[in-house]
């Protein structure tokens, strides 16, 4: 079984009411130890020690640990009425996070999802009270079922080995990110919150992608996995196309995204039969495809997380104690942070 979690070094590199609640290395720079650390009268002590930031790239959105933004990148050559979502990078300047980025082929084909990095870190920096800082280490993750094949990639995407400049929201930020960790995303979701289970099966319920996993005696399943392309954009679109006929006007995707978030006070009444049907549609195509793969929704010990997990929680048909939701979207970037302080 592979493992969900590895750890490259440089070295390595040049040689080749039911809600849950309870890596790879990269560009480590072999002179941060002895810049990093300096000799006091009580001993060692750090000095610029790296500030951690887990990052959770979605196709829809970037999660942090503490932030939540959508993943729109537009360059433009002018100057905006506001700062807000405006970052400046090597000369260029681009608003960020206001919309959904089209899906690409895959994240590291173009810069838009490390400009979208540099952007999550500055909000996370800023959230913390850190904006002056010298060094980064970065969490992330990639699809479980594509773990092998893309966390070099992603990894060598996101590591860069000369020091980042750039300003974000009027604020300048210039550091080294000492370390990327990859690990799977799914499993981080839960890998702090199976509480007393030992087996269980994980379904992540993304924007364009619907992933199971099962994990036995705490252990990610890596062979037992699967990825569908059901994500809940899927859904979002077709109650758009559905209810054109109808209404004769096309409904938000805000106010589809209220409604899967439980603010349907939001949303024009008239929308409302049109999105519960939708989504109702799309609890019970989840429930077949995981019918389908022999999961046994009875018995079984169910954990929804992502996106989805909200509407699972309200449309779902299969209800029980063995069926709990993780509805935190930014469950996989807690995850990823708790993987890299307890399993490096």
């Amino acid at each position: 079984m592979e493992r969900l979690f590895t750890n490259i070094t440089n070295e390595e590199l040049t040689q080749n009411n039911n809600d849950l609640h309870t890596g790879c290395y990269a560009g480590e720079r072999e002179d941060f130890m002895m810049n990093g650390i300096y000799m006091t009268e009580n001993g060692l002590k750090a000095e610029n020690a790296p500030v951690k930031i887990a990052l959770d790239h979605g196709w829809s959105s970037i999660k942090g640990e503490h932030i939540f933004m959508e993943t729109s990148v537009v360059p433009v050559d002018y100057t905006p009425l506001t700062n807000h979502g405006l970052l400046e990078y090597k000369g260029k300047k681009y608003i960020v996070g206001q919309g959904r980025l089209g899906k690409q082929a895959t994240k590291t084909e173009n810069e838009n999802y490390f400009l979208l990095t540099l952007a999550g870190i500055a909000k996370e920096l800023q959230y913390q009270g850190k904006t002056q800082i010298e060094h980064v280490e970065l969490y992330a993750g990639v699809p479980l079922t594509l773990f092998g094949a893309e966390r070099k990639e992603f990894r060598d995407y996101l590591w860069h080995k000369e020091r980042i400049s750039f300003t974000f929201e009027g604020v300048h930020y210039s550091f080294f990110i000492d370390k990327v960790k990859i690990y799977a995303q799914c499993y981080a979701a839960i890998a702090n919150r199976m509480g007393d289970m030992d087996r269980l099966r994980c379904v992540d319920l993304g924007s364009w992608t619907l992933d199971v996993l099962s994990v036995r005696d705490r252990i990610p399943m890596d062979k037992d996995a699967y990825t569908y392309e059901l994500g809940l954009i899927t859904a979002v679109e077709r109650i758009k196309k559905d209810a054109l006929p109808k209404l004769k006007c096309e409904i938000p995707e805000d106010d589809i995204i209220d409604v899967i978030r439980g603010k349907q006070s939001n949303v024009n009444a008239e929308f409302l039969p049109s999105i519960e049907k939708g989504l109702q549609q799309y609890a019970d195509e989840v429930e077949a495809k995981l019918r389908e793969i022999k999961v046994d929704l009875l018995h079984e010990n169910i954990v929804y997380v992502g996106g989805g997990a909200c509407v699972m929680k309200r449309f779902g048909r299969t209800l029980g104690r063995n069926i709990q939701y993780v509805t935190d979207v930014k469950a996989n970037a807690i995850g990823y942070r708790y993987l890299a302080e307890n399993l490096g």
